[in-house]
């Protein structure tokens, strides 16, 4: 399957996509991730963090698009030369961080160093359980900055909820996927003037 980057600075490159259990996002549903983003001004000079990355085509779009940097993470050792190269391809490699592990794992590791980040994407393979356990994991490690959000791509079928401290701000229904957007408020209700 053939994968490139939809817009901005990298436009048309075409990116490798590692063999194996890799599912990459359609362009389709890529395209609209990202208008949802960028109409809320969610990516120009965010950091940020790509989890379930594979090819990295999500967070080489936000680099694209104008983010600051990209955390990616993903389990796969092919994974992860793939997400490299097409970093370094697309004329990122300084901009980019690439952790071999498991995702929950990464964000509890990442919250203990400090590590904040604007906004997280979550794209994990579907029917594995894993989108409630990766949200979940994201706001106990305190890992997203007060205004940040976490954009979730799921099958259809699967419900989650927002984790505590976080609101599904939108939804876009994309054939079996949907696209949910949640944000953390700029300040918690205890942290309201009265």
């Amino acid at each position: 399957m053939a994968v490139r980057v939809i817009a901005g600075h990298a436009h048309g490159r075409r990116l490798r996509v590692p063999r194996g259990a890799t599912r990459p996002t359609s362009g389709l549903v890529r395209g609209a991730l990202f208008n949802m983003l960028e109409h809320r001004g969610l990516i120009a000079d965010a950091m940020l963090l790509d989890l379930f990355a594979g090819s990295g085509a999500l967070g080489i779009e936000a680099l694209s698009r104008g983010a600051r940097t990209v955390v990616f993470v993903d389990t796969s050792p092919r994974a992860a030369r793939t997400i490299r190269q097409n970093a370094t391809a697309s004329g990122y490699r300084g901009r980019v961080e690439v952790v071999e592990a498991d995702a929950a794992r990464a964000v509890r590791t990442l919250g203990r160093r400090g590590a904040r980040f604007d906004g997280v994407i979550v794209d994990p393979p579907y029917g594995r359980a894993f989108v409630q356990r990766t949200l979940d994991a994201i706001a106990a490690a305190g890992v997203v900055v007060p205004g940040g959000w976490i954009a979730v791509e799921h099958r259809r079928d699967e419900v989650p909820v927002a984790p505590d401290g976080f609101e599904v701000v939108a939804e876009r229904r994309h054939g079996a996927s949907v696209l949910m957007l949640l944000r953390r408020p700029e300040q918690s209700r205890e942290e309201v003037p009265s």
